[in-house]
């Protein structure tokens, strides 16, 4: 499944939410069954939503 994308020093957030999605995409067209491929998908959100927490828990 999708691997976490650690937020480096000096990267983009954009490059990170880039591979997130593209990590995904890519995940989900190889999965093996159309199940497999939603729950993909479905931890990538998961995992933005985390990345979009974290940067509003950063900034207040």
């Amino acid at each position: 499944m999708i691997e976490n994308v650690a937020i480096q020093a000096g990267q983009p957030e954009i490059g990170v939410v880039h591979e997130i999605v593209q990590h995904a995409l890519r995940s989900a067209a190889t999965a093996s069954t159309v199940n497999s491929a939603i729950d993909v998908l479905g931890e990538a959100l998961l995992e933005l939503e985390r990345l979009v927490v974290l940067k509003k828990s950063l900034t207040h």
